[in-house]
């Protein structure tokens, strides 16, 4: 697909040649332990969730800004964002929604984590997180809290919404 921000997007799936786009859902997973068959890896507690989630988070936001304009085109509803970016953003095709698994290794990295999905839900619709670190007894993970705005079940729940409404 042709973009503004990027020339060429490769995606799962194409914008149709009639119709319109109404939702796109992303996911990512981030934040490998350390295991034996990376022996570079320098971390104990293997490379950190947030490490490369600022280019994914990028990568997320370029895609719904370009297929929002695309749809403007398309639509006939003017080139896209005239004054305010995230008010446009918000009342444009497709709804926009990402989802993100995370394996944090401590505190620092669940707060950059957050960072990093806050700034996406600035320019997407929803931006749903499940963060978790390994328990504190060993052995295992345990799910991170996280603000109400992140929580998956309920970003779910407003694709549901989304999904049902469809025309």
């Amino acid at each position: 697909m042709p973009g503004l921000i990027f020339r060429k997007h490769n995606l799962d799936t194409s914008y149709p040649k009639t119709g319109t786009v109404e939702i796109l859902i992303e996911t990512k997973a981030a934040g490998a332990p350390k295991s034996t068959r990376n022996p570079k890896q320098k971390n104990p507690m293997g490379r950190p969730g947030s490490a490369d989630l600022d280019k994914r988070v990028k990568e997320a936001v370029f895609k719904t800004i370009d297929l929002k304009l695309e749809w403007a085109r398309n639509a006939g509803q003017g080139g896209g964002a005239t004054g305010e970016l995230l008010t446009w953003l918000g009342k444009s095709k497709p709804a926009s929604f990402l989802f993100l698994a995370i394996r944090v290794v401590d505190d620092r990295d669940l707060g950059r984590t957050i960072t990093f999905a806050d700034a996406a839900s600035q320019m997407m619709d929803g931006v749903g997180l499940v963060a978790y670190k390994t328990n504190s007894q060993g052995g295992g993970y345990q799910v991170c809290v996280l603000p109400t705005s992140l929580e998956l079940d309920r970003v779910l729940s407003r694709v549901c919404t989304a999904l049902r409404n469809l025309p």
